[in-house]
C-alpha cells in the first residue's frame, strides 16, 4: 500500500522539476525557418543543472557542463527542410530532470516539397523588447555597428558600389548567435562583414506588411531596394530591358539567392539547373530549342548541361550560359542585345 504514494511522489517531483529547472527560450514551438540555422537559448537553475544536452533529430549536437552561477545556455542548430525536432535534456548529475523538445519547420520557395509550411507554424521573431530582455545578462543587444571601428570595401565582381564593413565582424552584437549564417563555401559581403543592418533595416515592405514592428530586424520584402545599394548595375538591367525574369522584376532577389551563405555559385540556393528547372520544369529533359536544328549526336535538342560551356571556359553548359536570369534587351532573357534569338549563338558557335 506504501508503495503506490511512493511513486506518485517520485513522479510529481520528476514533472515538478523538469518544469521548473530549465525552460527553452528559443526557438519557439512550430516557428517557420527560411534559412538553415536556428538559435538554441536554454534557461535553467544552475543551482540544481549541472548538465544540458542538446539533440536535433534524436542526435546530440551540443553538451553542456554548467553548474556555475551561469544561468543561460545558448547553441546553434542546422536544419534540414521540411520537420526538425529540437530536444533539450537535463540532468543533476546522472540523474535526469526531464527534456523539453520544441518542432521546427524550415521552409525554401525553391523545393516543391517544402513550398508552404504546416498549419500552426508561422514565423516568430525574437528581436523584440520582451524577448531581448532575457540575454541582456551576456549579450550587447544595441545595434552596434556605428559604434565599432570600420572600414570600405571596394567594390569587385557583381558590386558595383563600394559598402562600409567592420574592421573585425565578430565584434559585432549580431556575430554569436548568428555566425553559422555565414559558415557555408560562398559568403555575401555584408553577411560575412556583419553589415547585418544594410539589409536588415526593421522595416517591412509591401509584401510582408504585417509583420511591420515584429521585430526590430526584418527586411523588406520585396528586397531588391536593399541589394540595389551596392549592385546598381543590376538595377540598371532590371529597369531598361525588353525580356523580364519574374524574380528579378519582382524585386524578390533572395528567391534565388541566399543573401547570407551558400554552398553554390552566386549565393543561389540550387545549383544553376536545378534552380531553373524548378519553376521551368518542362525543360528538365536536358534538351532545348531548335529541336531539328542540331547535330545529330544532341539526340534532337540542344543541351542544357553536362558539356563544357564554349562561352565560359572552365565552366559547365548551364541555364544561364544563354539567358541573364536578371532581364535582357533581347528576346527570352536571352544574352544579346539584338532583336533575333539566333544572334546569341553567336557566342559559341562560329557559323
Amino acid at each position: 500500500m506504501t508503495l503506490v504514494p511512493l511513486l506518485l511522489l517520485a513522479l510529481f517531483a520528476t514533472l515538478s522539476a523538469s518544469g521548473t529547472d530549465f525552460e527553452i527560450i528559443s526557438p519557439k514551438e512550430k516557428a517557420l525557418y527560411t534559412d538553415a540555422f536556428a538559435s538554441v537559448s536554454v534557461k535553467l537553475d544552475y543551482k540544481k543543472v549541472t548538465k544540458l544536452e542538446v539533440y536535433h533529430e534524436g542526435n546530440l549536437t551540443r553538451a553542456f557542463n554548467t553548474g556555475s552561477s551561469r544561468d543561460f545556455y545558448c547553441s546553434s542548430v542546422r536544419l534540414h527542410l521540411g520537420n526538425n525536432h529540437i530536444v533539450v535534456k537535463a540532468y543533476d548529475g546522472n540523474v535526469s530532470l526531464g527534456e523539453k523538445r520544441v518542432d521546427l519547420y524550415y521552409s525554401s520557395e525553391v523545393f516543391e516539397d517544402f513550398y508552404e509550411e504546416p498549419y500552426g507554424y508561422k514565423k516568430r521573431f525574437f528581436h523584440d523588447e520582451k524577448s531581448e530582455s532575457v540575454c541582456v545578462k551576456c549579450h550587447d543587444m544595441d545595434r552596434n555597428f556605428n559604434k565599432l571601428d570600420k572600414k570600405t570595401l571596394k567594390a569587385k565582381g557583381a558590386a558595383t558600389a563600394d559598402i562600409e564593413i567592420l574592421e573585425n565582424p565578430q565584434e559585432s552584437s549580431c556575430y554569436t548567435c548568428h555566425n553559422n549564417l555565414v559558415s557555408r563555401k560562398n559568403g555575401h559581403s555584408p553577411s560575412v562583414n556583419f553589415a547585418c543592418v544594410a539589409c536588415h533595416t526593421g522595416e517591412a515592405g509591401e509584401n510582408n506588411l504585417d509583420e511591420d514592428r515584429r521585430s526590430r530586424y526584418i527586411q523588406p520584402d520585396p528586397i531588391a531596394s536593399r541589394c540595389f545599394m551596392c549592385h546598381e548595375r543590376l538595377k540598371e538591367i532590371v529597369s531598361h530591358n525588353n525580356s523580364d525574369h519574374g524574380p528579378a522584376k519582382s524585386g524578390r532577389c533572395n528567391k534565388c539567392h541566399n543573401p547570407h551563405s551558400s554552398d553554390n555559385l552566386f549565393f543561389l540556393r540550387k545549383p544553376i539547373w536545378e534552380l531553373c528547372t524548378t519553376c521551368h520544369s518542362e525543360k528538365i529533359t536536358e534538351r532545348h530549342v531548335i529541336t531539328s536544328f542540331v547535330f545529330r549526336r544532341n539526340k534532337n535538342g540542344h543541351p542544357t548541361r553536362k558539356r563544357p560551356d564554349p562561352s565560359r571556359p572552365g565552366r559547365e553548359l548551364v541555364c544561364s550560359s544563354c539567358h541573364n536570369p536578371h532581364g535582357s534587351k533581347g528576346p527570352f532573357l536571352l544574352r544579346t542585345d539584338q532583336p533575333t534569338p539566333f544572334s546569341v549563338c553567336k557566342r559559341c558557335h562560329d557559323k
